[in-house]
């Protein structure tokens, strides 16, 4: 493989043939051979784009980590990575440099929390900044069934719902 940042990540000649059969069945059984090399090469085209678009959510991943506040060397350590390069690599194709950048820096304007009991600071879950939160994209709302745009439709409890007038 080209991309060193997958160096050590091992797949066999029968999962990649599977994976062709599966994700490339119609084409490769196309009887007409001109049109099946057509049809593949189209393929091979997309899963290129595939493989780029794989490569960003990778770097936008690494990102969301070190804006968590892991180090790089610690996710050096925790990846199959070899060096900070890499990770840095990775941030800047995902187009996340400058979030992880500014991510490295609190605000000024930001006072301290408080300083909680460790014990009950170490139960509760983590609660995300309103710069963290990410808004789904309309092809995710799509996927999950919700309309593209707009509010989410939620049911009205019985105690609010108007009661009809005879």
């Amino acid at each position: 493989m080209s991309d060193t940042t997958t160096e050590g990540y091992v797949v066999s000649a029968a999962e990649v043939e599977g994976m062709v059969r599966n994700l490339c069945a119609y084409a490769l059984g196309e009887l007409d051979p001109l049109q099946r090399y057509l049809d593949l090469t189209h393929q091979q085209v997309l899963f290129e784009g595939m493989v780029d678009a794989i490569r960003q959510a990778r770097g936008r991943a690494l990102a969301d980590v070190l804006v968590s506040g892991m180090s790089p060397a610690d996710v050096v350590s925790k990846t199959n990575l070899t060096n900070p390069l890499q990770v840095t690599k990775l941030i800047k194709a995902a187009g996340e440099a400058e979030r992880v950048k500014a991510a490295g820096k609190p605000p000024a304007d930001k006072a301290k929390p408080a300083k909680a009991n460790g014990r009950l600071a170490a139960m509760l879950p983590p609660v995300a900044a309103a710069a963290e939160r990410r808004v789904l994209t309309p092809a995710e709302r799509v996927a999950l069934g919700l309309p593209p745009e707009g509010p989410i439709p939620r049911p009205r409890s019985a105690v609010t719902r108007k009661k009809p007038t005879a």
